[in-house]
């Protein structure tokens, strides 16, 4: 009797194995079959019951969702496509300046109180006026795009319940307070803090595990964003030695056309994905 319940609870446990073995990695949501959170929990840490179960539970509703994965690669879209709009507007503006032989201390400076002294003393009062309006285009562009970039952190947040995502929120929020700094030196400061999030992003992307046939676009695109990312933590270290010109400027316009490309190997890999298991059957498809 014994040696009978020994062997039944031995073929149990054999099962049980196999069961695990059968399961996604942690943090690989693209599968044909939904497996909740707790199992996983399970599986990777051997408790036996999840932590904060009312958060897991609003979890496994919505992980995978097509519809979250898809509004989040639309966030990261725009908010690379307004940063590489806030360089090329940056890039125009130095040009511009530069032609009319504006000092480059004064570039350098860029702060009202500066362009007020030299306009006033060049005579050249219109060009206060041009620069409060490419003040306005800069900041609008440079919340924007940090903005998105927020709303794709706390989207990833919910698809992964990650805390690293919040990386990137932070990012967002430190390029926010960097636009809106009327000193160079505070925008300099949370400008350095904002790049460094996103390469700490990047680094976290690159570690992020995949299980499926889009695995090589994405990695193109998650290497384009930690190049990107790492071009812009060259350009602070120089804004904070003072030393910019034209090449780094030219430098952040290439930075965010990685960033752009990245968003859009993103999206291309999800919808290679879907395209090639999508089912006539109704079958729920999860997404990266």
């Amino acid at each position: 009797m014994v040696s009978k319940e020994t062997g039944l609870r031995q073929k149990i446990d054999e099962q049980e194995e196999e069961k695990h073995e059968q399961l996604p990695e942690y943090h690989t949501p693209l599968t044909m079959d939904s497996v909740p959170l707790s199992t996983e929990i399970d599986d990777v840490s051997g408790r036996s019951g999840p932590y904060l179960p009312s958060c897991y539970r609003v979890y496994d509703k919505i992980k995978g969702s097509i519809h979250l994965a898809f509004l989040s690669h639309s966030c990261f879209i725009l908010a690379s496509a307004f940063y590489l709009k806030l360089a090329l507007i940056t890039l125009n503006w130095y040009l511009y300046t530069r032609r009319l032989g504006v000092p480059e201390e004064v570039l350098d400076e860029d702060t009202e109180e500066v362009w007020k002294s030299w306009t006033f003393t060049s005579g050249e009062d219109y060009m206060l006026d041009e620069w409060k309006a490419y003040r306005v285009e800069y900041e609008f562009f440079y919340i924007m795009g940090a903005l998105f970039f927020v709303f794709v952190g706390f989207l990833d947040l919910f698809r992964y319940f990650d805390c690293l995502n919040m990386v990137l929120v932070f990012a967002g929020v430190a390029g926010m307070i960097s636009a809106l700094s009327t000193s160079y030196y505070a925008s300099t400061a949370w400008d350095f803090v904002s790049v460094h999030m996103f390469l700490i992003e990047a680094i976290n992307l690159l570690h992020r595990k995949h299980n499926y046939e889009g695995l090589a676009c994405f990695r193109i695109g998650d290497f384009s964003f930690l190049f990107g990312a790492s071009l812009d933590c060259i350009g602070s270290y120089v804004g904070i030695a003072k030393q910019e010109g034209l090449w780094v400027i030219q430098m952040d316009v290439f930075a965010c056309c990685l960033w752009l490309l990245s968003s859009l190997t993103d999206i291309t890999a999800e919808i290679y994905y879907l395209r090639k298991h999508w089912n006539a059957d109704g079958r729920t498809i999860q997404c990266y």
